[in-house]
């Protein structure tokens, strides 16, 4: 991909974040935030690295704004390439920071109805990725109201980022970019990948940047709920001759959470289900009733 953009933290963001960080008790340096944000991925790639350095051994990651939901395994001059959009990222945050919200506060009822609309809304920008920074705006009210919750929100949204590299990963790994796609290459790189991740979460501490602790390794499972509920609204449709479907991916990625998994993570994980089910639940409704 030619004349690669990169998302950049604008000095409306790094002032809200200072709000949040302010209120989390968090202290908040403006320019090395700024500085941190222009590169996080690649710092997330090098964490990994230094967990896998044999398996990203000669792998290079490129990240970039394309304003596209594209994550791929490639070579570049023979050399392999991992392609990520960043818009995955601003993508789960969101959906992370909504879920949340709703997993650890009774909500009223007009307010849960409102998150369930910014839920909604938050999976119409695989439409228009255009925007998310009218959701975000929407959403800074409750993100001040439940700043509490925004620590696990962003350690989920690293974990399922960290997922999609490690599952692009494992495709270079297994030989997957020399043959014909297929079904099961794509279960057995989320098979592999979540190997890695979990790998990497067994050493959190030591890692800079890419913090998973293990009671997130729920997280990849979770991420496979949202592309659920963006296939029960109609906005996409991943299953097809080179791709599972998705309760397939579900399951496969469950039943290698669930070997790993300790009680707080099941805990946590069925905590963030029960919300995804409830908003499918809801958009379903609120679909059915404008028909």
């Amino acid at each position: 991909m030619k004349n690669k953009k990169k998302y950049v933290a604008t000095e409306d963001s790094l002032d809200f974040s200072e709000i949040v960080a302010n209120a989390l008790g968090i202290p908040f340096d403006k320019n090395q935030t700024k500085e941190n944000a222009y590169k996080l991925y690649d710092l997330y790639y090098k964490d990994i690295s230094l967990v896998l350095p044999e398996e990203t051994h000669n792998c290079r990651f490129d990240n970039f704004a394309s304003g596209n939901f594209v994550a791929f395994a490639d070579q570049e001059k023979n050399i392999p390439l991992i392609n990520i959009d960043q818009q995955w990222s601003m993508f789960f945050l969101d959906a992370n920071i909504l879920t949340c919200i709703r997993t650890f506060h009774v909500l009223a009822e007009e307010e849960a109805h409102q998150n369930a609309i910014i839920f909604m809304e938050n999976l119409e920008t695989f439409r228009n990725p255009l925007s998310h920074e009218t959701i975000r705006e929407k959403m800074k009210p409750f993100i001040v109201k439940y700043v509490e919750i925004l620590p696990i929100a962003n350690l989920l949204t690293m974990c399922m980022f960290g997922f999609i590299l490690c599952h692009e990963l494992a495709h270079h790994n297994l030989g997957h970019i020399y043959e014909a796609s297929h079904k099961q290459q794509e279960l057995n790189a989320d098979t592999q990948g979540f190997q890695y991740l979990k790998r990497v979460s067994h050493q959190f501490e030591q890692l800079e940047f890419l913090k998973n602790p293990q009671n997130i390794l729920g997280a990849p499972v979770i991420a496979m709920i949202y592309l659920q509920a963006l296939e029960a609204i109609g906005i996409i449709s991943i299953s097809g001759d080179t791709h599972p479907s998705v309760p397939q991916r579900i399951q496969n990625l469950y039943e290698q959470f669930n070997k790993a998994a300790d009680k707080e993570a099941r805990y946590l994980y069925n905590g963030l289900r029960l919300s995804c089910v409830e908003f499918i639940d809801e958009m379903n409704k609120m679909k059915n009733a404008s028909c």
